[in-house]
Order: C-alpha cells, then structure tokens, then sequence
C-alpha cells in the first residue's frame, strides 16, 4: 500500500524545512515546514505565513497518520479573500489531498507518492475524487541545468510548474494562490537561482499552453462568413442585413454583399444566416498571471487585453508567445508596474526615486510594453517623475489612485486613465442631488485632459460590495458627460458581466458594447485596425445567435469566436 512516510536521517528525529513564499517575484512570506516522528510514522506540520498588500494572512496545515489512516487538516487563509477549512481522513488508497494553501512541502509529497505508485496519468484527489495529473518535463534544453534535478507539470485544475533536487527535495514552485495572482516559492537555500527558475518556468507554462490549450491551433489563410448581419457599433448600431465578410490572412478584406467569386478556393466557409456579428471585444482590465487565462478570455469573445501588471519576464514571454501566433490568444497589450517602496509593495519594479523610474520606464518600453500602470504606493513627487519619463516614449500613465490622495491632482498631471470607481468616491460632491452640477470642475477637467475611465464594476457585485450603487451613479455620470468608459474585469472571462452591468447604470446596450469594442481601440491607439467589422482591419469577429442590442445575454455564451486566422468554437 502506498504511503505518505518522509523518510527520516534516523529512526526518531524532527527536521525543520524552510521556503520563501513570493508574489511577482516579491516575497511576501514564509512557508515553515517540521517532520517529526518515526520513519513509518511521520506527522508533517505546515505554517504559512504572508503579508499581501499590507494584509497579514497565515495557514496551518497538517499530515498525521494514524491507525486508520491519515488525517489532513488545512485551515487558515490561502488569500486576501479566501479561506481554507479541511479536515478529513482518508487512506493512502483514496488518493492524495492536495487543496488550494500554495504548500509547496505538498507538492514534494505528491510527486512522491506518483512516483511510488509507478506515474499513473493521475492521481486522484483524495478530498474530492478529481484527477490531479501529473508529467515530467523532460525536454530540458534551455533549462536552468543543475545535476540531478527535475521538473514536473501539475495540473489540479490549472498548470503549475514544481522543481525537485536530485534526492527529491522540494526546489520551487510557480502556482496560481486562491485570489487568481501568481505565486513563487522556493526552498531558501536555492535563492540565488529564483529568476533563472521563474524564467524557465514561464517558459514551460507557456508551452504547455501551447501544446494543451484545448483550442485547435489550425489556421485558417481564409475565411468567409456568409449570410450574417453585422451591427455597427461605429455609428447607431445600424444592421447591414445577409453580408459577407472575407478574412485574408487574419485581416478582413472585403465586408459586403455576398460575392463568393472572391472567395479563394480552400478557403473555410461558416455559415452565419439568421446569426449576428459584432468585433472581437476588448477586456481593459487583465491580469494573465496564468496562460491559461488567454483560453478563458478568448472563449467569453475577449480577442484584445490590456495587461493591467505583471511580472516583467512573464508578461514578455507572453508577447512573444502571442507575437508568434501559433496557437489561438487575444492580442495582448501590456501596462507595466510601478509601485513604491513599503510593506504593500506590489512586485519588484519601482519608482522611489529618478534613475530608478528612469531604469523602470525604460526596460518596460524596449520590452514592448505600451502603457505605465501606477500602483497604490507611489508617491506624488515620484508620479510627477513617471508622467515626464514616460512621455519621452509617448508612453501613457495609467492606474490605481495612489493611497491618500484624490483624483483631481493625477487627472490634472497626466494619469491618462483611472482604474477602479471607487477611487472617486472621495473626490466626488454628493452634497447635491444634481451630481453634474455639484462636480461640474472634475468632469470638464477630465474631458480637457481626456481621461477615461475603468471601472471595474462586476468585481464590486460579485463582491457584494455595498457601495454598488453608488459605483453605479458614478459610472452613469461619467458616461453621460462624455468621458469614456472602458470595459475592464480584473476577473478574466467575466466580459459579458462587466457589460450588462453598465446597462444595469443605465447606459444604453449599444454604448455598453462599444465600452468593450471601439472605445478601448481608440484609447489604445488601435483605432485603426481594430474595434469594428471594416475592410482593412484585425479579422477579430464573434457570430452570435440573437442581436445583443435586443438580448444582452447573448453574450454569455458566444458559439463562434474568428480570432485573426483561428476559427474558435464554443
């Protein structure tokens, strides 16, 4: 029978392990791992501790075994917004019970117990029965090469990437935490290998993806779409009746009446009678901390992100792996992080003084990186620093509201876009029942110096946020006088949520769905290869059953997505 024994130097002993816990490559804590017992009696104690973002989180778990088995327990934090109580026994047969805590001392146990059980396809889960499948990386090429080591795929439920030493010893882990960020941990005394690791396993994230992504990679040179009705979202949402649209190589090259002498022979024919097309739709708002993520985007009609921060190297390689376009992926545009210096720093790319901005803005703009994001820790001299360096590569400044100030300040400086409503509560007179009025210097400042918005609504419902309704006056009042309002979900695949939630403001369905459409590509600089069905523009188009101008829940679920040269089907 299988087991979960860690073998011990000798027969009664306690060994004390111990690994960082980091969060885009900043560390944030401390996984504390101690063994005690006989070598086939073994109890395992777990402590994680982590401060996120100011916010002191710690979870302690625990593998005793006993005469009927073993018993795990897990309680404690495992994000900002998450908790973890289980405590449940079970026997080696069931599987093994590896939960959602990040614990990469779980990891080495379950590598462990694969290997004994001579690598089966999976591994079941002894908490609820799925399959937790398991492979060794073996094509190693380019890897950070040290004798003995190896590199292992986990998936229960999303890819992750774990490094064990030649005796089998926890090395590192890159894993998505409960809250959806990315999480690094690494035994402490391998420190100085922690980019070199982090940068290969991106790498194999991403080819996994690639490999994996459940999408078929089968490009299409053309494409016809024949019999649709196309909404035009660029003037009054007008309905061009029984068109045909041609994809050439990604591109739209005809939008029309239906001609099928231009379409070329092999080209792939979708037949969209009674069927409605709108443009590929823009999610403002993202955080692919996990390839995965592109497919959950993709698959709800996002075909263009804004990656609103994320680890330098991560984000890169995503570009690159997008760039490519080798397998199916939204275009992706990226915002690179800036934050101060304090115990809720966010990352590792700051802006505390000039030449440190200077060094930042720059590495982000060769990257290609087409936006600087703010975070909440910066300060106001060192924003007025980012704004002037940023703009030597006409690169806008986008972002949170920096903690305690207002808004009129950044609007007035250079923050091109503010994300997230509820940083306008305070700037906001609510002394009036006529909000225009009361706050007519804001909205005329924020049309001179044409900001647009990010609200971020549906993250605050799905809160249950009290204020909701107050967020919801705000974006109304934005809209109505003129600013723009781009769709963002700061929760990937949640598009169709974020938009109906403008409609619940009472912003009509045809501006709504422009939020998420033309909107974003005018602010982008994209205008003109995006945004809407137009001969020379990005073949980006979702075919749907009903007119979302009529039945907003169409968008919920979208059967057909053309994404560049890549026909996706829901």
């Amino acid at each position: 029978m299988l087991s979960f024994t860690v073998y011990l130097p000798f027969a009664a002993a306690q060994v004390t392990q111990n690994y960082q816990v980091y969060k885009l490559e900043n560390k944030i804590g401390t996984e504390k791992v101690s063994i005690a017992g006989r070598t086939d009696n073994t109890a395992v104690d777990i402590t994680i501790r982590t401060v996120d973002r100011g916010q002191a989180l710690m979870l302690i778990a625990a593998l005793t075994p006993n005469a009927t088995g073993t018993r795990y327990t897990s309680i404690g934090e495992t994000s900002r917004f998450k908790q973890e109580k289980i405590d449940q026994l079970y026997s080696a047969s069931q599987g093994f019970p590896l939960s959602q805590n990040g614990s990469i001392k779980l990891r080495e146990m379950l590598i462990d117990y694969w290997i004994k059980a001579a690598r089966p396809a999976f591994v079941k889960s002894a908490l609820d029965g799925s399959a937790i499948r398991i492979s060794e990386i073996t094509d190693i090429t380019d890897a950070y090469k040290v004798s003995g080591w190896k590199t292992f795929l986990i998936n229960n439920g999303m890819d992750e990437i774990f490094w064990t030493d030649a005796q089998g010893k926890a090395v590192f882990l890159t894993t998505i935490d409960s809250e959806g960020d990315k999480r690094e941990v690494i035994d402490e005394r391998y420190l100085s290998a922690f980019i070199k690791l982090n940068q290969q396993s991106t790498y194999h994230l991403l080819q996994a993806y690639t490999d994996n992504s459940g999408i078929s990679a089968k490009k299409n040179p053309a494409i016809a779409i024949l019999g649709g009705t196309i909404i035009d979202i660029t003037h009054h949402g007008e309905l061009q009746n029984n068109t045909m649209v041609l994809i050439i190589k990604g591109k739209i090259d005809y939008v029309g009446t239906i001609n099928r002498s231009l379409i070329p022979p092999g080209a792939r024919l979708i037949d969209a009678t009674n069927k409605f097309l709108l443009p590929g739709l823009w999610d403002m708002h993202a955080h692919i901390f996990h390839p995965s993520y592109l497919q959950r985007e993709l698959r709800s009609g996002v075909t263009s992100i804004r990656d609103m921060g994320n680890e330098f190297d991560f984000a890169k390689q995503l570009m690159d792996m997008v760039r490519k376009e080798s397998t199916p992926a939204p275009n992706y545009y990226a915002a690179g992080l800036l934050d101060g210096k304090s115990p809720a720093t966010l990352g590792t790319m700051l802006a505390t003084n000039e030449n440190e901005i200077k060094k930042n803005i720059g590495a982000y703009h060769d990257a290609g990186f087409r936006q600087i994001k703010v975070y909440s820790r910066v300060k106001k001299k060192d924003f007025n620093s980012i704004v002037e360096e940023a703009k030597r590569y006409h690169m806008d400044v986008v972002g949170h509201l920096p903690t305690g100030y207002t808004v009129s300040y950044f609007i007035n400086n250079g923050m091109r876009s503010i994300s997230h409503i509820n940083y306008f509560m305070n700037s906001i007179n609510w002394s009036s029942s006529d909000l225009k009025t009361a706050n007519q210097s804001l909205l005329d400042s924020m049309r001179s110096h044409h900001t647009f918005l990010d609200p971020t609504l549906n993250v605050y419902q799905l809160a249950g946020n009290k204020k909701v309704a107050y967020y919801q006056k705000l974006v109304k009042l934005f809209a109505d006088n003129h600013i723009p309002i781009v769709a963002g979900t700061d929760n990937e695949g949640t598009i169709a949520d974020e938009i109906q939630n403008y409609i619940r403001c009472g912003i009509s369905p045809l501006n709504a769905i422009r939020s998420a459409t033309i909107i974003p590509a005018e602010v982008m600089g994209e205008a003109q290869k995006n945004g809407s069905i137009s001969q020379g523009k990005d073949g980006d188009i979702l075919i749907l059953d009903e007119n979302p101008l009529l039945h907003i829940n169409t968008l919920q679920h979208i059967p057909t997505i053309i994404r560049n040269q890549f026909v996706i089907t829901n």
